[in-house]
């Protein structure tokens, strides 16, 4: 597999999501996916997201700088990502890396790393990333429970 180095600027939620789309471009290979990598489990609230998208032998991640963790722009970029994901047919799926972890990979990716986050990853349901946070009520907007939204 491919690995490229990855794209935007940790922290950066805007500015990242747009080299992803970007890159996404010219690439219309079948079989892709986006894999949502996370530090956080059950702490979504909190939560920040790289992202790795898979399509053929090409792997393209991307720097941690998706999710509430970067702000109502990390909360809009992670929607758009999911999105497109979405438009072009591709599953959305997710993994947690304890924090350690997190930051190493995404720094520096090799390929048995990447295909272990492969093989970890999880079903998920893109409406819990593309569903904006309902701040007023308390609730994350996708499955009503409680959350602390700060």
């Amino acid at each position: 597999m491919h690995i490229m180095d990855p794209l935007g600027v940790p922290g950066a939620p805007l500015e990242t999501l747009h080299a992803v789309l970007s890159r996404l471009e010219g690439l219309e290979r079948p079989g892709g996916r986006l894999i949502l990598i996370t530090d956080r489990q059950g702490d979504r609230a909190h939560a920040r997201y790289a992202a790795l998208l898979t399509a053929g032998e090409e792997a393209i991640l991307a720097a941690p700088a998706f999710g509430p963790r970067y702000g109502a722009a990390g909360i809009q970029a992670l929607a758009e990502l999911t999105r497109r994901a979405q438009e072009r047919g591709w599953p959305v799926r997710e993994t947690v890396l304890n924090a350690s972890d997190f930051v190493r990979v995404l720094a520096e990716p090799d390929g048995d790393e990447v295909a272990r986050l492969i093989a970890a990853s999880a079903p998920s349901d893109p409406a819990i990333y593309t569903t904006p946070p309902n701040r007023a009520h308390g609730t994350d907007g996708a499955d009503g429970t409680e959350a602390d939204w700060e």
